[in-house]
């Protein structure tokens, strides 16, 4: 006879639900365990790769920015060495150096070679139109009594004109007694009694003793002009200018800066000897203007007057004038340059 064991009947449905979430949360546990390491690995690879594909222009911006920084830095590093290099060469080098200053002045005597004539016609009449035309007649006379000397028309001008009225100091018919202010009728007025014209001419001449061969101007002195515009009809002679002409001052300027820079350089060269050493170089070199003078010849006013009874030809000569210039040269001087004479 069999024996029945009778077992009792297990939860089915409880056992099937504890088993698979046992089993789902172990596979959890299992996946985090295994995926922690993986995604602190992956991260800083993702950054990398996001870095790398942002390599545009602007990406490099900062940098180029840094490097041209750092270079930029990297030159002012070296530069300023450099540079206090440099300095202390060129410190050195001017210790080295010694000046020597120098002035020297040139004096020269020249004659003029040109001058100017100023004569001139003045008339009065009782009216403008009688003065000027007694004026236009005379004046046209005296220009070509100056011309007849054989002077161009060239070296004649028109130096000054004018047209003025002749007033009269009219006093009181009755004496007045001599108060102020005055009473009616006791003032003294002026009237116009006429009119008085004056045109003066400037005539230029070269010096005859100093015009060249060439130059077809014939040799005809101040004193000549004067004399024939007298007997024209002139009855001013305003006066007589002696100068220098644009072409010799630039001749005689060049002369004397060479004179004096050449005197100025054998000073130099003496004391340089003097002290053992010699003229290297120029550092510097100063020139003063040179002011031309003019000699001029002021006539007191109407002494033209009785040239017609002088008999003698009028005399001018014009005097020798001192013309000078002043340089200064500062040299260099050292015990090994050569000497500069």
């Amino acid at each position: 006879m069999s024996t029945i064991k009778y077992y009792p009947p297990r939860d089915t449905l409880k056992t099937k639900t504890k088993d698979p979430g046992l089993f789902i949360a172990c596979v959890l546990a299992l996946a985090l365990f295994i995926s922690a390491p993986l995604a602190g690995s992956q991260i800083p690879s993702a950054k990398a790769q996001t870095t790398g594909e942002n390599n545009s222009p602007q990406a490099q911006g900062p940098a180029a920015s840094i490097n041209a920084t750092q270079t930029g830095n990297q030159a002012n590093d070296t530069n300023p060495v450099d540079n206090d290099n440099f300095d202390e060469q060129n410190n050195l080098s001017s210790a080295n150096l010694s000046t020597l200053s120098v002035s020297s002045t040139v004096t020269t005597e020249v004659r003029p070679d040109q001058l100017s004539v100023t004569v001139g016609v003045e008339t009065n009449g009782t009216t403008a139109q009688n003065a000027v035309s007694q004026n236009s007649n005379l004046t046209a006379q005296v220009i070509a009594a100056v011309r007849g000397l054989g002077i161009d028309e060239n070296r004649i001008q028109t130096s000054s004109f004018s047209v003025s009225p002749i007033y009269e100091n009219i006093q009181p018919l009755q004496p007045c007694i001599e108060i102020y202010p005055p009473p009616p009728g006791c003032d003294t007025r002026q009237e116009i009694i006429g009119y008085r014209a004056t045109n003066t001419v400037t005539v230029t001449l070269d010096v005859p003793f100093l015009r060249m061969v060439s130059q077809p101007t014939p040799d005809v002195n101040a004193g000549q002009v004067i004399d024939a515009a007298v007997r024209a009809g002139a009855n001013r002679v305003d006066g007589i200018v002696f100068f220098i002409s644009p072409d010799r001052q630039q001749e005689i300027r060049d002369t004397l800066i060479g004179e004096a820079i050449a005197n100025a350089r054998q000073r130099a060269n003496i004391a340089a000897e003097a002290l053992g050493m010699a003229v290297s170089g120029v550092q510097s070199a100063t020139i003063n203007p040179i002011d031309f003078p003019v000699f001029s010849v002021s006539l007191r006013e109407g002494s033209a007057a009785g040239a017609d009874s002088v008999s003698a030809p009028t005399q001018i000569l014009p005097g020798q004038q001192e013309v000078s210039t002043t340089v200064g040269v500062v040299f260099y001087i050292n015990t090994e340059g050569s000497t500069d004479r």
